[in-house]
């Protein structure tokens, strides 16, 4: 992305999170300058796609561009070409592709969520079947709310609370407001983070949380970091009480069950998906860490998910 603004993070989700109803899974912000490749490279395999291939997502985005041009399709709405504003919603499940003019660039901020309240909203014009993609007037309110939770994110990105969910609900009532009726309500404040007293413990979660769809070691991580792999086990277990590689493969797992609970992704995707080098080494690390294998973990969950009153 060409300004230093731009960013973009892949968070972890914790079981607290999940059971809430609503959680974010990933954001970021950026300028797409005249003539720059679109998407970057970098992103998880995931979440990456041109436009030949498009892409399909297990979860919710909302996207907002800005300030230039381009063409948007999917499979539920057709083709649509651009040269305003426009709020985008991808719903799970559904292939879709977009880029913009290579004459103009854009401005793009994105979240992407999912939960079980995220299907229950699919009654509202902003989550119905199939996407929504929408032209927008004026709208400075929401393109400064949704500044306001990017910029929350990007100063701690391995922070994924209850409350942070709370603002991502806040500014998708807000999209909401603005598609049923154009008039935006005043975003809400945001309030100041805590400083972080271990750095490294920080960038090194970020790093294992946003490029860890890869396979990925704590060699790698060290190196990103430029510090020793003594130095970086020694200051992430005092600052966590768990490993490097404990938090990578805590990572991969959470991501594994959360493609498995909530889409129709087979196995051999899914582990391709959350980082595992092999299925076999996926199905390993569900025997040491649930006692089943992930179709039984899968099973399971879903037999609950039915029998719940």
């Amino acid at each position: 992305m060409a300004d230093q603004q731009g960013f973009y993070h892949y968070l972890p989700v914790n079981d607290q999170a999940m059971r809430w109803g609503i959680y974010l899974t990933g954001a970021g912000r950026g300028t797409i300058a005249p003539g720059e490749r679109y998407p970057p490279a970098t992103h998880p395999k995931m979440y990456a796609f041109d436009w030949r291939r498009g892409r399909t997502l297990p979860e919710f985005q909302l996207i907002l561009l800005t300030e230039g041009s381009g063409e948007f399709e999917s499979e539920s709405l057709g083709l649509e070409a651009f040269d305003d504003t426009v709020l985008i919603v991808l719903n799970p499940g559904v292939w879709h592709r977009y880029h913009p003019d290579p004459e103009t660039g854009w401005c793009e901020r994105w979240i992407s969520f999912q939960g079980e309240l995220a299907y229950r909203l699919s009654g509202f014009e902003l989550l119905r079947p199939g996407g929504l993609f929408v032209h927008l007037g004026e709208c400075d309110d929401l393109i400064a709310q949704f500044d306001r939770l990017l910029n929350r994110i990007h100063s701690d990105p391995v922070h994924n609370s209850i409350l942070m969910s709370f603002h991502a609900l806040s500014l998708i009532g807000d999209a909401i407001e603005l598609v049923a009726r154009p008039t935006p309500q005043k975003a809400l404040p945001a309030s100041d983070r805590p400083a972080t007293n271990e750095p490294i413990v920080d960038e090194a979660l970020e790093i294992i949380w946003t490029r860890s769809h890869a396979v990925i070691s704590v060699l790698d991580v060290a190196e990103q970091l430029k510090v020793s792999r003594r130095t970086l086990d020694r200051r992430f277990a005092a600052a966590t009480g768990r490993s490097v590689m404990q938090e990578i493969n805590s990572c991969r797992l959470m991501r594994a069950r959360r493609l498995l609970v909530e889409t129709e992704l087979p196995i051999k995707t899914i582990s391709y998906l959350a980082g595992f080098a092999t299925r076999e080494q996926m199905r390993t690390a569900f025997h040491a860490s649930e006692g089943k294998s992930p179709i039984e973990f899968r099973d399971e969950k879903r037999h609950r998910s039915r029998n719940s009153p």
